[in-house]
């Protein structure tokens, strides 16, 4: 399964999940937070925040 799969599957996270996927990253939640706003829990948003 892909990212883009999974982003398919899963098309928004809990906070928690959002949070957890950010800092096993190396990434605090709030700078992802600032950058994407309301899309912060959005699976696509976040990979492609990531850079998948």
């Amino acid at each position: 399964m892909t990212s883009w799969d999974f982003a398919a599957d899963h098309p928004e996270l809990t906070e928690h999940e959002a949070e957890r996927l950010i800092r096993a990253h190396g990434h605090e939640p709030d700078e992802v937070r600032q950058d994407l706003g309301e899309r912060f829990t959005l699976t696509a948003e976040l990979f492609a925040w990531l850079g998948y």
